[in-house]
C-alpha cells in the first residue's frame, strides 16, 4: 500500500403470512383467450400541429443522473425523444429528436423505450420499431455525447436483418459502462419452419458494446422457447453484470417465469424457473416480470401469473442463485385487475408498486419491506385517476425513491416515495480532548476514521466514495469527523444527510482545533480531507487528500474477511 506508514495511536410490523392483501376472492383478472387489444399501447390523438411532449407522448420512461437530473426517453408519433427536467418532472427541457427519419416506433407498454446514462455522461436509448410485414420489428439504438444535446444516427442491434420479429428490448449498462441489450427474437422460429420443424415461442438475445456503444458486438442467443410478448426484467448483478428474467414456454404452452446470470460476458447460468405457475396459455399474456438486486446479491423479482397453481400477482427472491426462489407471496386486490408490478432496492430497503382498477379508476399501490422482503409494510395508496395508464416504474435518486407513471388524463408524473424506516439520528457526537482514544476503545478489527469539512469541496467528493464503497463493501466501517465549529452543527447534519452517508458514525469538533489535531497526530497540519487507516494488527496509515478507489479497496480486501459484493461468486 503506497501511503507513508506512521505510528500514531496503541490500542486503549407484520410477517408476510399475516399480511392483509385483500385477497378473498378473485373474479379473474386474465381468461385463456385474452387479446392483444386489451393490453395494447396507450392510443394517443395527436395532430399534425401538436409540438412534441412528454405529457402527450407514449410510454416516457426515465431515469435519475448521477447529479439528480431526471432523464426521460418518449415516443411522438413517428419519432422518439429525450429531455430533462431539473426540478423533479415539474417542467423538461425542449425535447430532443432521437431518429432523424420517420418510424413506426412500438408503443406497446411492455416493449416499450429505454434509457441509460453512462459513468461519462454518455446518455444511451434502446427502442423497437415496427416494419411493414405483421409482427415484424427491428431493436435500435442511438446515444449522445455531448450532454444530451444531440444523438446519434440510431443502428439496428440484431445483425439479422430479415423482415421477423426483433423486439421487446431492455437495456443495461454496468460500472465498467459496457451496454447490454436482450430483446425476444423470431430467427429460430423461422429457420425451424424452413427445415420443417416445431419451434415455440421466440428466443432471447442479447449483444454487448464495449465502445461506449459506437458499436455491438455479434448477437448471442440465451434461451429459446420464450413467451414472444413480454417485457423481460434486466439488472445488473453485483459482479457487474447482467441478470435477466422473462417468460419461458415450458412443454405444451406452460408460461411461466425464469431467470438467468451472466457469469461473464460470453456466459451465463442455465434458465432457472423460478416459479411452477403452471399458466398453460396459448396467447400472449402481455404481463412481464420486474426485477431488482440488494447489495447482498439477492434477487427480488414480481410477476403476474393466470396459471393452475396460482392466479395474481406474487413477489418471490433468492439470497443464493445457486438455490430455488421463496414461495411466492400474493400481493394485491384480486378483483381489482392487479397487474405491472415495479421493483426497487434501495440499501436494503424494497419498494413494490403495482397498478389496480376498480371499473371507473386506476390506482397506484405501493409495499415496503425494510428487510430484504422477509416481511412487508402496511399497503398504500401512492395515487389515483381516470383515463387510460401506463405501467408505473420506480427510480432511484441517490438513495431516494421516486413513482412515476403516465396517464391519458395527466400526463407524466412524478413524486417521492413516503418511507416508513427508522428514524436515524443523524445528529454527529463532540469530539474533544480524548474522543480519539476512545473511537480506538470501542472499535474492533479494521476501520477508517475520515475528517472533513463543510468547507471543503474535495471531502463531498470523498464522501461519495465512502457512500459507494460501503454498498460494495457492507462490512467496511468509517468514522466521520467533521472538524467544522459546534455552530455549524445543522450544516454538518444537512450535508451528510444530503452525501448520502448520515447512517455512517460520526463526530463533529467540539474544542479549541489546532489542539485536537495535535492530539490526533502531530504530523497533520489542518488539509482536509485527512484519512486514517487502521488495520487489523493495530497499525495505522495516513493519507491526505482525496483517497484513491483502488486504495481503498487494496486495503479493504486485506483487512476485510467478507468477499466484496462486486467480485462474490454466484
Amino acid at each position: 500500500m503506497a501511503i507513508k506508514h506512521i505510528r500514531l495511536w496503541k490500542r486503549c410490523v407484520v410477517t408476510l403470512g399475516a399480511l392483509a392483501l385483500g385477497l378473498a376472492s378473485f373474479s379473474g383478472i386474465a381468461n385463456a383467450s385474452m387479446k392483444h387489444k386489451e393490453h395494447a399501447a396507450l392510443v394517443h390523438q395527436i395532430s399534425n400541429s401538436a409540438p412534441p411532449s412528454i405529457q402527450t407522448g407514449a410510454v416516457p420512461t426515465s431515469i435519475f443522473d448521477s447529479n439528480g437530473r431526471l432523464w426521460a426517453v418518449w415516443a411522438f408519433g413517428p419519432h422518439l425523444y429525450v429531455n430533462h427536467s431539473d426540478d423533479k418532472g415539474i417542467t423538461f427541457s425542449a425535447p430532443i429528436k432521437v431518429n432523424p427519419d420517420e418510424e413506426k416506433i412500438a408503443t406497446n407498454p411492455e416493449a416499450r423505450p429505454h434509457i441509460v446514462i453512462g459513468s461519462n455522461g454518455n446518455i444511451y436509448v434502446s427502442y423497437a420499431i415496427k416494419l411493414k410485414k405483421r409482427f415484424s420489428g427491428h431493436v435500435k439504438f442511438s446515444r449522445s455525447t455531448d450532454g444530451g444535446k444531440s444523438f446519434s444516427t440510431p443502428i439496428i442491434v440484431n445483425d439479422n436483418r430479415d423482415m421477423i420479429g426483433h423486439s421487446f428490448p431492455v437495456l443495461g449498462i454496468n460500472k465498467q459502462d459496457q451496454i447490454y441489450i436482450a430483446w425476444l427474437d423470431s430467427r429460430d422460429r423461422v429457420a425451424a419452419k424452413k427445415a420443417g420443424d416445431d419451434y415455440n415461442g421466440s428466443a432471447l438475445y442479447y449483444a454487448i458494446s464495449d465502445d461506449h456503444g459506437v458499436s455491438f458486438q455479434p448477437n448471442a442467443k440465451i434461451a429459446d422457447t420464450t413467451c414472444q410478448c413480454c417485457r423481460l426484467g434486466m439488472a445488473m448483478g453485483n459482479n457487474d453484470l447482467p441478470v435477466i428474467t422473462w417468460r419461458h414456454i415450458y412443454g405444451d404452452n406452460i408460461r411461466d417465469q425464469a431467470v438467468i446470470s451472466f457469469i461473464d460476458t460470453n456466459s451465463f447460468t442455465k434458465p432457472q424457473r423460478i416459479s411452477e405457475d403452471q399458466w398453460h396459455i396459448d396467447a400472449c399474456p402481455h404481463h412481464g416480470s420486474t426485477l431488482a438486486i440488494d447489495d447482498n446479491d439477492s434477487y427480488h423479482t414480481a410477476w403476474f401469473t393466470n396459471g393452475d397453481a396460482r392466479q395474481g400477482l406474487f413477489y418471490a427472491s433468492t439470497n443464493n442463485q445457486d438455490q430455488q426462489f421463496t414461495t411466492p407471496l400474493p400481493f394485491g386486490d384480486r378483483d381489482l385487475q392487479p397487474k405491472h408490478p415495479s421493483l426497487l432496492s434501495i440499501d436494503n430497503t424494497l419498494y413494490l408498486a403495482w397498478k389496480e382498477f376498480d371499473g371507473e379508476q386506476s390506482f397506484i399501490r405501493l409495499m415496503q419491506s425494510n428487510n430484504n422482503g422477509k416481511q412487508w409494510q402496511t399497503v398504500q395508496t401512492i395515487a389515483s385517476f381516470s383515463g387510460s395508464a401506463d405501467h408505473p416504474f420506480l427510480i432511484n435518486n441517490s438513495g431516494i425513491p421516486y413513482l412515476s407513471w403516465h396517464s391519458s388524463t395527466k400526463g407524466f408524473r412524478l413524486v417521492p416515495l413516503p418511507t416508513q424506516t427508522a428514524t436515524i439520528d443523524v445528529t454527529p457526537r463532540d469530539f474533544v480532548s480524548g474522543s480519539m482514544a476512545q473511537i480506538i476503545a470501542q472499535q474492533q478489527g479494521a476501520y477508517i476514521v475520515n475528517f472533513w469539512s463543510i468547507d471543503c469541496p474535495p471531502c463531498y467528493k470523498e464522501m461519495k466514495l465512502w457512500r459507494e464503497l460501503k454498498k460494495q463493501y457492507p462490512s467496511m466501517k468509517v468514522i466521520l469527523v467533521s472538524t467544522d465549529a459546534p455552530e455549524y452543527r445543522d450544516e454538518v447534519m444537512q450535508t451528510t444527510t444530503d452525501l448520502g452517508v448520515a447512517h455512517f458514525e460520526s463526530w463533529q469538533f467540539a474544542d479549541n482545533a489546532e489542539q485536537l489535531r495535535f492530539e490526533i497526530d502531530r504530523r497533520w497540519y489542518g488539509e482536509l480531507p485527512r484519512t486514517y487507516f487502521r488495520d487489523r494488527n493495530g497499525s495505522v496509515d495516513a493519507i491526505s487528500g482525496v483517497v484513491k478507489r483502488e486504495i481503498v479497496e487494496q486495503w479493504l480486501q486485506q483487512n476485510t474477511t467478507v468477499e466484496p459484493l462486486a467480485t462474490a461468486k454466484h
